[in-house]
């Protein structure tokens, strides 16, 4: 009996890591994904390439089977699938974005995995952390040293 439980919860677990729920998969599944827009610059070519790149909030795990048979930790993924940025999404904005995960497979594709944006939330901003510069400034009692 003890046996059938075990498997039990294993099968019910797999594809899951402890305390951040199920693992995200990649395309054809769509998955949320929310964090700060950062526009980052890489050397490619003979020039710059300029890329929008989301700093994940909360580490997302991707099941790609190509890779491994576990999940694959991503903190930033870059964003594609618009010609042009809206030009409100500027640096350091919060948001959610709904897409398609896929593992990087260009010169031009500059994170482990890529988001094939179909659409685009603003959030409220993040809340400083207590006793970070950030919170410090808001408050008024920025301190020299």
């Amino acid at each position: 009996m003890w046996r059938t439980a075990c498997v039990a919860a294993c099968a019910a677990l797999a594809g899951c890591v402890w305390g951040s729920g199920p693992c995200l998969f990649t395309q054809p599944f769509k998955s949320d994904l929310r964090g700060t827009l950062h526009f980052r610059t890489y050397p490619f070519g003979d020039g710059m390439d300029r890329v929008p790149i989301l700093s994940l909030d909360k580490t997302a795990y991707v099941y790609d089977p190509a890779t491994s048979h576990l999940c694959v930790p991503a903190n930033d993924v870059q964003l594609v699938g618009w010609t042009e940025f809206p030009p409100d999404l500027v640096d350091e904005v919060h948001l959610q974005v709904h897409g398609a995960l896929f593992e990087a497979a260009s010169a031009r594709q500059h994170t482990r995995f890529v988001v094939d944006v179909q659409l685009v939330s603003k959030l409220a901003p993040l809340a400083p952390v207590p006793g970070s510069a950030a919170a410090t400034e808001t408050n008024g009692t920025a301190e020299t040293r």
